[in-house]
């Protein structure tokens, strides 16, 4: 055999050593490997490499030839400059040879599989010098020589090569067509250079289905054979579906082959092969398979080799080959849906009977059941295809209508007994994969029920009813737990369905909360829990029969005691309470004793205690009479002043007090007791503050609302001083605690949507001296900010607001000045030095927003306030806030400048004050703007930094002016943009209206100018 040129390098005799290839197989340290891996890498980039290869495939270790094929591979995929076609052509004819031989000599598959590999790379990268590469590798195969390609007569088919052919060589030649195949399908199809590789392929079309025909229609064929057709048809059709051809003869052909898969189905040896083909097919190609095909596929599903497997699922038999038919079964099922429901009454009755049977196998889904899920989400998909065969008008007798409802009440039966969880000890044995898989198939479950009850209605719904007041007769407690899971999934379907009361009422009137609360303790956590949750889920139930309501809460309120329960009945106790606040007024009190001794018995954790306390809250909202309402807030608040005694004690630990009975019960073993205390304190405050808040149905009276307020019982401001004392008093104690901060303003911004008097709506001045007595030094000082904007908002009165407006605006320009200095960062703006506003931009942020918001709801405060170095220094803060590089800061200063220049006032002497205003800061804003847009800001900024922009251009006569001067200003950050792209720009923003689009358009065109040209010199 010649080979090629490109063999006949000179070569380096210790490169063709190969005791190092065989080193990178040995066991070795980790360090060796890699060295040794590196040294080969090198050595494969190497023009020597050619010539290297060819004396590696004539070693005799496998090892070695291996590595041969592979370098041969890597020089074919990274070859720089490729190999001219007669070197190509020698290549190929070199490839071949070595092939040949080894199937001849039955040699190391190891290295046969790798030539193929080969053989296919090279198909990639040379196929139109190996157009008829099929027919080429069989005449080859079928003579046991390479020849070169033009060697091979074009009048030679297929057929005739074929008979040729011996077992091994016809494998042999079903590898090369798979892998070339597979290859090819890899490439992108819409890529122009891969245009050719698809043309060529799809020429060998009628070869591929000789060699595929051949395979499946002669007899005593062996089943290592068919397994590889097979394999090689399923990459034809995934090829054929992915091609960018339109010739539908090339899919036609594929489909009598089909068929002959079907059949071989029943054939244990291709199984395996044959499924995977035909699910894929199913799945992805369904219009590949003709009426014959289905009807075939329907003719197995019933026959006994399919019941065959139907028992062993049904048995708990989840085997690889169990899931591969239940695969192709739903496969099947899904393509043919349309029949499948209108048929469901005739021939189609047996296969849903089957896959509703599936259901119930045996084993629990996902950690035994692998199929359960995917036939649970068949039936999902079943119900929801229904309606679109439904008549319109009911006048047509539709014979399936009946079969189809009773089969996916079959299959709901089935379904939900199979989500019954096994005791605990079993439970216990589970990965957390398990639990989370079987919780997911819980899911699936509730959506097959709620896809059903859309067909069905309140029936499905009647049926968790009676199996759980039998469940409660039975004590039979995981199915309890399963069929009120079950009920509660449904809730959404119900909530506004009164038609389904009835059946509520039958579970809620039972002994359900007898034995919930008199007998917890044998019915297990779960049962408990998944009880409680269905309290909360049918809380419009409750509404409409409220006479349940306090045997709902009187169980609910007495679980609070468990560490295990309390989440779920806190949760359920709040939902309850805040929708049906009107109906439990009257029950105040004894939720309030209940509370009480819940509490005093032992400490909640903070998630608890904070719902409860917002339960309490919004039941005392209720109350018509102010005194009596305040009464019971004041009660409610009792409850938070002894967690702050506890507090207290705990903080004290330090001096010798033994108290660690006092802490909470959720405390982790880093934290600290006294504040983890504390913010429990403050999120029931929160609690409280929102439970109080009127509900969002209520209507606002407006006339109420002018009139300026009401008259106050004394009471409120007493309630009121205790929520600000408790609130001084953990400050107080923990005055450098971020978290403290934060739940104070969560606290305050409680009664800041109100626009009735009541506990957490604090006279005006108290809240602003209260925000405006922290400095920059105050932890999280910027959350104060924030909660001092949404302030803002809620003051009403225009006096009370402009002495509050000012109060506040003096004391946010107080927190800047606070500010340190960088005198480095002068260099874009010439001033002397500018503020560190990367030392507190969180701070910044807010600090310009509020301002932003006192300047929209009146102007005049940014003009009058004292002393006037105030506005001035606002002003300044904000330009270099837009000239600096903190994202945040920046949008909101942009935010902020937009606003400015498009305001107006009706005043005459503040709109003066204005326009003076804007002639002293325009022409500094427009160079700033000037500056980002030269190049300053990042792209995703000149949306945000537009606004200002199109603002000053559509209000301003002089602006034009100023931003000509902007961009001509010896700060503009590039010295390459031209005279005439400045001036062209200017009269770009100038000469139209500045639409959104205009106007990011035009400043993206010379952000990308001077952006180019300036990024890299920063």
């Amino acid at each position: 055999m010649q080979h090629s040129r490109i063999f006949n390098l000179p070569a380096n005799h210790s490169l063709t050593d190969a005791r190092l290839i065989i080193t990178l197989y040995q066991p070795n340290p980790p360090e060796v490997i890699a060295s040794t891996q590196a040294m080969l890498a090198r050595i494969q980039n190497l023009p020597q490499a050619w010539p290297l290869s060819k004396q590696l495939l004539g070693r005799p270790d496998e090892k070695v030839q291996f590595f041969g094929v592979l370098t041969i591979i890597v020089k074919l995929n990274t070859e720089s400059k490729p190999i001219v076609n007669e070197e190509a052509t020698e290549l190929l004819v070199c490839l071949i040879g070595w092939y040949v031989d080894l199937i001849a000599k039955d040699g190391s598959r190891l290295v046969t599989r790798k030539l193929v590999s080969a053989l296919s790379t090279f198909f990639i990268h040379y196929h139109t010098i190996w157009p008829r590469f099929l027919d080429h590798m069989g005449a080859c195969l079928a003579n046991n020589q390479a020849w070169r390609p033009e060697d091979v007569q074009h009048t030679l088919q297929m057929d005739q090569i074929l008979d040729m052919l011996g077992p091994r060589q016809m494998q042999a030649l079903l590898w090369v067509a798979t892998h070339v195949v597979e290859d090819v399908t890899r490439l992108d199809p819409n890529s122009v250079k891969n245009a050719t590789s698809y043309k060529t392929t799809l020429e060998s079309t009628p070869s591929f289905l000789t060699v595929l025909a051949r395979c499946f229609q002669s007899k005593g064929v062996p089943a290592p054979i068919l397994e590889d057709a097979i394999r090689c048809l399923q990459s034809w059709v995934i090829f054929t579906q992915k091609a960018p051809t339109h010739e539908n003869d090339v899919i036609s052909l594929v489909k009598p082959l089909l068929g002959s898969v079907i059949e071989l189905l029943v054939v244990d040896a291709v199984y395996d092969a044959s499924a995977e083909l035909l699910t894929e097919a199913l799945s992805n190609s369904p219009s590949l398979f003709t009426s014959d095909h289905y009807s075939l596929f329907e003719l197995l599903f019933k026959s006994p080799w399919a019941v065959g497997f139907y028992q062993r699922i049904a048995e708990g038999d989840f085997a690889f080959d169990s899931i591969q038919f239940a695969q192709l079964l739903l496969a099947f099922a899904d393509t043919r849906m349309p029949l499948l429901v209108q048929n469901c009454h005739a021939d189609s009755f047996e296969i849903l009977s089957h896959l509703c049977g599936l259901i119930s196998a045996q084993g629990y889904p996902v950690v035994d059941d692998r199929v359960f899920v995917p036939v649970v989400e068949f039936w999902s998909s079943f119900a929801e295809a229904i309606p679109d065969h439904l008549s319109v008008d009911h006048s047509e007798e539709q014979p399936w209508k009946v079969h189809a409802y009773a089969l996916l009440l079959k299959a709901c039966s089935n379904a939900w007994q199979k989500i019954t969880y096994p005791p605990s000890t079993e439970v216990a044995d589970w990965d957390s994969n398990d639990r989370a898989g079987f919780a997911d198939s819980r899911k699936d479950v509730i959506d097959l029920l709620q896809s059903v009850y859309a067909l069905i209605g309140p029936q499905l719904l009647g049926t968790f009813a009676e199996t759980v007041i039998s469940s409660l007769k039975e004590s039979a407690w995981l199915r309890l737990e399963a069929a009120v899971y079950c009920l509660g999934g449904l809730a959404d379907c119900c909530q506004d369905d009164d038609r389904c009361d009835g059946f509520l009422t039958s579970v809620f009137h039972s002994q359900l909360f007898t034995i919930l609360r008199d007998g917890r303790a044998s019915v297990p956590t779960r049962t408990q829990q998944t009880c409680l949750q269905l309290i909360e889920l049918y809380t419009e139930y409750f509404e409409r029969n409220p006479i349940l309501l306090p045997p709902a809460l009187e169980l609910l309120f007495s679980t609070l005691g468990d560490k295990v329960m309390a989440p779920a009945a806190s949760k359920s106790i709040l939902w309850l309470c805040s929708s049906c606040r009107a109906h439990l007024h009257t029950e105040i009190d004894a939720f309030l004793t209940e509370y009480g001794r819940v509490v005093t018995e032992q400490q909640l954790d903070c998630a608890t205690s904070e719902r409860t306390i917002g339960a309490l809250s919004s039941v005392a909202q209720a109350i018509p009479h102010p005194t009596e309402r305040y009464c019971k807030y004041g009660r409610i608040l009792d409850f938070i002043e002894v967690e702050l005694q506890r507090c207290q004690l705990l903080a004290s630990a330090h001096k010798g007090i033994d108290v660690p009975h006092l802490a909470c019960s959720d405390t982790l073993s880093e934290e600290s007791p006294s504040l983890h205390m504390a913010l429990k304190v403050l999120r029931c405050l929160v609690g409280m503050g929102k439970g109080v808040q009127s509900p969002a149905e209520n209507a606002i009276d407006l006339e109420h609302e002018k009139q300026g307020g009401m008259t106050q019982d004394d009471a409120l401001p007493e309630i009121q001083r205790r929520i600000v004392a408790v609130i001084v008093e953990i400050q107080k104690m923990f005055p450098t605690s971020s978290e403290v901060t934060e739940q104070i303003c969560n606290v305050l911004r409680t009664g800041f949507s109100e626009t009735e008097p009541g506990p957490f709506v604090l006279p005006p001045s108290e809240v602003a001296q209260y925000l405006t007595s922290h400095s920059l030094a105050t932890p999280r000082v910027g959350l104060f900010i924030s909660t001092a904007c949404s302030f803002t908002s809620s003051v009403r009165g225009k006096h009370n607001q402009q002495s509050i407006f000012f109060t506040v605006l003096r004391w946010v320009v107080g927190i800047l000045r606070q500010f340190p200095y960088d005198s480095n960062k002068n260099a874009d703006t010439g001033t002397s030095a500018q503020i560190d506003i990367s030392a507190e931009p969180e701070v910044a942020q807010n600090a310009i927003e509020i301002s932003s918001r006192i300047l929209t709801k009146d102007p005049s405060i940014m003009l009058q306030v004292q002393p006037a170095e105030t506005a001035e220094f606002f002003f300044l803060f904000a330009l270099q806030a837009l000239d600096g590089s903190e994202p945040l800061p920046k949008a909101a200063a942009a935010e902020f400048w937009a606003a400015f220049v498009n305001v107006r006032s009706g005043d005459e002497s503040c709109q003066t004050a204005l326009s003076g205003v804007m002639n002293t800061l325009g022409p500094l804003l427009c160079q700033s703007l000037a500056r980002n847009f030269g190049g300053n800001a990042s792209r995703s900024e000149l949306d945000k930094l537009s606004e200002p922009l199109k603002k000053l251009i559509n209000r301003h006569s002089r602006a034009k002016e100023w931003l000509e001067a902007g961009l001509h200003h010896p700060s503009f950050p590039s010295s390459k943009v031209s005279q005439t792209e400045k001036s062209m720009f200017v009269k770009k923003v100038a000469r139209f209206e500045l639409t959104p689009l205009a106007a990011y358009a035009t400043i993206a065109d010379l952000y990308t100018v001077s952006a180019a040209l300036v990024r890299p010199t920063k």
